[in-house]
């Protein structure tokens, strides 16, 4: 222990400026965090945060290089240090001059935020630490132990880039649509080849100073990008991803239509495709049971054994209790779009989704100037600066390290107390609007900032309601002090997959291409 203060001594010494300096910019970071308006005059806001960073690795790639693993004419041989001292001390180096501070200044933005220490916080915090040492100073780490001087480690930082360039010219566009869940499968194992290849750079670069057979394996590491990308777009790594439902698939899947005009889809056209649109309601076997859609893939049959699948496409789409209705919309040729008329076709729609199972709704009142949320999230009203001209009241929201899993806010058309217009109407009631906002289950997002905020968005009102100017427009729903919100949180249960059949789509409605579809939950094959 001693060779290992020592060491770390003589770093302490050795890299003092780089230490003031970074902790200088993670001074200036909190401020510009804290007081957002008073860095007005920086045109750029994320100049102090791009600075902290990149500090972050300067320090990292110099502390490792002070004693150089690549060469066999560095003073330090010759003394009587052990590869185990040196290793340890490098770390505990970095602990306290890097991790150190990013911790204070977490401690700080979170009382600021409303979150003052106590116990409950320090979970998130030191994960938030590993997870700074795992992605950022691990890697840096590695890098720096097979490069001599910082000049080369930048020079094979830009041969990283212009491989990252290359990788991005390559064809991705032709391959199989990745899903949420098949991108989380595959980055897990590719995180379970390269963590190991990298520890190996490091160990054996202290252990053995032999820095080729160190490249080879950081270059393998590199070269497993690539294939993640074409794993994650595999049936096998889809399926595993979204199990086939075992049972009776959570929710039930139907077209939507009205004992009047009967089943009708909407198609609108674009150059050589057609937009076809299906209004669908998906109804939950258990009143507190979400769904949420990450994909989909529709097939199309009909007389004279004529099929169409389209391809699986990337989607976003959530189904409730209380929000039903959805649309699925895709392209396909025109020529076939043509055909449909006559064929008389039936739908099947596959859905990959995750199913959540939501907890006891809590009625939140927000008429007091600051109020808790389920979750440890932490609310205040504020009003804007009268010197703007503007004056307007809003809610600032935010959670200690991430939000639940899933959060669902609801409000009531009814006891919704956002002044109308001059002349306008109070809103009917029976209406009413979610925001629905996705967290995690780990102790802390991957971010500097450990204060999650949290910015509602509802939408429309549900079902909608005309806009009286404007009856082709619908009504925006908003959250004012006082209206009460409706908040339940959840928790994953597993991703699956089911196939639902729709039976016949109905008849065509044409509809210009500009039309507005605002409440259309669109699948879209272009923005896959």
């Amino acid at each position: 222990m001693k060779f290992v203060l020592h060491i770390l001594a003589k770093d302490m010494r050795h890299h003092w400026r780089e230490n003031a300096l970074f902790v200088f910019a993670g001074a200036a970071w909190i401020w510009q965090t804290i007081h957002p308006s008073g860095w007005s005059w920086l045109q750029q806001r994320e100049l102090i945060p791009i600075l902290f960073s990149g500090l972050w690795l300067f320090i990292v790639v110099r502390v490792v290089q002070g004693e150089s693993l690549v060469g066999d004419r560095e003073f330090w041989m010759t003394r009587p240090y052990r590869w185990g001292h040196l290793f340890m001390a490098k770390w505990l180096f970095i602990a306290l001059c890097l991790n150190l501070p990013l911790l204070i200044c977490q401690v700080i933005l979170l009382a600021h935020a409303g979150f003052h220490f106590s116990s409950s916080l320090v979970p998130g915090l030191l994960f938030l630490q590993l997870e700074f040492a795992f992605f950022i100073t691990f890697p840096a780490a590695a890098l720096a132990s097979i490069t001599g001087t910082l000049v080369q480690w930048g020079l094979s930082v830009a041969g990283m880039m212009v491989y990252a360039l290359v990788l991005s010219w390559l064809p991705w566009d032709k391959l199989p649509t990745a899903l949420e869940g098949g991108e989380n499968v595959s980055s897990l194992v590719g995180m379970f080849i390269i963590a190991p290849a990298l520890a190996f750079v490091l160990v054996w670069q202290y252990a053995r100073r032999r820095p080729w057979p160190a490249r080879l394996a950081f270059g393998a590491a590199l070269l497993v990008i690539p294939l993640i990308i074409l794993l994650s777009s595999t049936p096998l790594v889809r399926s595993v991803a979204y199990p086939l439902s075992q049972g009776n698939p959570p929710i039930t899947v139907s077209i939507a239509g009205d004992a009047q005009n009967g089943r009708n889809y909407t198609r609108s056209n674009s150059f050589s495709t057609a937009e076809i649109s299906i209004p669908i309601t998906a109804w939950t076997s258990d009143s507190d049971a979400f769904v949420d859609v990450d994909g989909m893939r529709i097939t199309l049959t009909g007389d004279h054994g004529w099929r169409w699948q389209s391809p699986w496409i990337n989607h976003a789409a959530t189904f409730s209790k209380g929000s039903p209705q959805g649309t699925l919309e895709f392209s396909l040729p025109s020529d076939l779009a043509d055909q449909m008329a006559q064929l008389h076709p039936n739908a099947s729609v596959e859905l990959a989704f995750g199913l959540y199972r939501m907890g006891s709704p809590h009625r939140i009142e927000t008429a007091n100037q600051a109020f808790d949320l389920p979750g440890r999230s932490h609310c205040t009203w504020h009003e804007s600066d009268p010197d703007s001209g503007i004056i307007f009241k809003y809610l600032d929201c935010a959670a200690p390290f991430h939000l639940p899993p899933v959060v669902e806010f609801r409000i009531d058309s009814d006891t919704n107390t956002c002044a109308q217009s001059a002349g306008d109407s109070p809103l009917p009631a029976g209406h009413s609007a979610t925001d629905v906002e996705y967290g995690s289950d780990l102790p802390a997002d991957f971010d500097p900032n450990p204060v999650q905020k949290i910015n509602f968005s509802y939408g429309n009102w549900l079902p909608l309601i005309p806009s009286p100017g404007n009856p082709r427009e619908n009504l925006s729903a908003r959250l004012c002090r006082g209206t009460p919100i409706t908040v339940r949180t959840g928790s994953l249960i597993g991703k699956m997959r089911a196939t639902f059949n729709l039976g016949m789509i109905g008849a065509e409605k044409l509809v210009k291409p500009d039309s507005d579809s605002s409440a259309a939950i669109r699948f879209d094959p272009k923005f896959e």
